[in-house]
């Protein structure tokens, strides 16, 4: 009897260590997840800088976020987040899936560009978030437990300025963003996972983005290599030459007045 009552006691000493630690290293944990089932989301590097959880009053707070470039662009990374805060409805977090009243993101950063091959980074991030799905590594390697799903009542993203870069031009170019408002994500669902939510916003955060781009021109650009748009330019000069339309542009105007300055 006095050996089960020192296993039993052993145990409770082991499950309260283990309780302890996972409270003590939560924001690592966080930090830790966004970062794997981001990245799997995304196919490029999500990383985080820090997580401060103060569960006690359902507030978050996520600083440093950023999404990786594809290979073959310039820039490291495609969006910067910056701080994003969050709400949690604290009476769910013993349930799944938890309830998050808000995520409010402020002042994101983007970086559009097309490559010298016409390649937009934006339409290459989204083929990876659309080719995504499979159960994570994260979650599959769990002990048989359930994975943890959430739902969303409501996601801001306001302040977003992107810079628009296309090889070819050698010229940068900024737009500001429209503010994004998104309800009751997983709502539909009973719960979106970790990875599923991260599909959804960087998708609409692309389609945001594209949909801005467009209105400046950059489409004309997508498909041609650098190579091409130099040929074109070349051809209307000498169109215009032939066409005797008055003064001979320079490649130097054409380039300036290609984004629209």
């Amino acid at each position: 009897m006095k050996k089960v009552l020192i296993g039993v006691g052993a145990v409770v000493i082991l499950l309260a260590g283990g309780i302890a630690y996972v409270w003590s290293n939560l924001d690592a944990i966080v930090k830790d997840a966004i970062e794997t089932y981001g990245s799997e989301a995304t196919r490029t590097a999500v990383r985080v800088d820090t997580v401060k959880l103060e569960l006690a009053d359902g507030k978050a707070q996520i600083r440093g976020l950023t999404i990786g470039n594809p290979a073959g662009f310039t820039d490291p990374n495609i969006f910067s987040l910056g701080e994003i805060s969050t709400r949690i409805d604290i009476n769910s977090l013993n349930q799944n899936p938890i309830i998050i009243d808000e995520i409010l993101i402020k002042a994101p950063a983007v970086i559009y560009e097309i490559n010298k091959d016409g390649v937009a980074n934006a339409d290459v991030l989204k083929k990876n978030l659309g080719a995504g799905g499979g159960k994570s590594k994260a979650s599959s390697s769990a002990s048989g437990g359930e994975e943890l799903k959430m739902i969303i009542r409501k996601i801001v993203v306001e302040g977003t300025s992107a810079k628009v870069r296309i090889a070819a031009l050698a010229k940068e170019q900024d737009v500001k963003l429209p503010k994004i408002v998104m309800t009751d994500v997983g709502k539909k669902s009973g719960g979106a996972t970790a990875a599923e939510v991260a599909r959804q916003l960087s998708d609409k955060l692309l389609g945001n983005l594209k949909g801005s781009v467009a209105k400046i021109g950059v489409d004309q650009y997508l498909g041609k290599s650098a190579e091409d748009i130099k040929a074109g330019m070349q051809q209307q000069m000498q169109k215009n030459m032939n066409d005797k339309t008055g003064d001979t542009p320079n490649v130097g105007g054409m380039l300036k007045g290609l984004m629209g300055n």
